[in-house]
């Protein structure tokens, strides 16, 4: 009988995994070229209207600081700038409510 170590393993993501969904990658359609990405993120979200809010950051679920404006995305979730640029660098939608976020702010 093997002796069971009460050592704890912890998993830890790396960025570079990020980049290898297998959930996703089995999910694309057979046809997919990866040639459906628009603008880069930091062009879309540059575009992106800057407004003062008192709502809490969904992606961080962090509150904005008193001066601190948020990026609004086009169905008017705000989010702030580091946090949607994250997002969007991995999906093309609302962190919210799953509208498209598309090159055309």
């Amino acid at each position: 009988m093997a002796a069971v170590s009460s050592e704890s393993y912890t998993m830890t993501t790396y960025p570079i995994d990020l980049l290898f969904d297998l959930d996703e990658v089995l999910t694309l359609p057979e046809d997919y070229s990866g040639s459906q990405i628009a603008e880069p993120t930091s062009l879309v979200i540059m575009n992106m209207p800057t407004v003062t809010t008192t709502e809490v950051c969904s992606v961080c679920i962090e509150s904005f600081r008193s001066g601190e404006g948020g990026k609004q995305v086009p169905c008017g979730h705000v989010y702030h700038e580091t946090c949607i640029a994250s997002w969007l660098s991995r999906h093309n939608s609302c962190p919210l409510c799953r509208c498209e976020i598309s090159g055309n702010v």
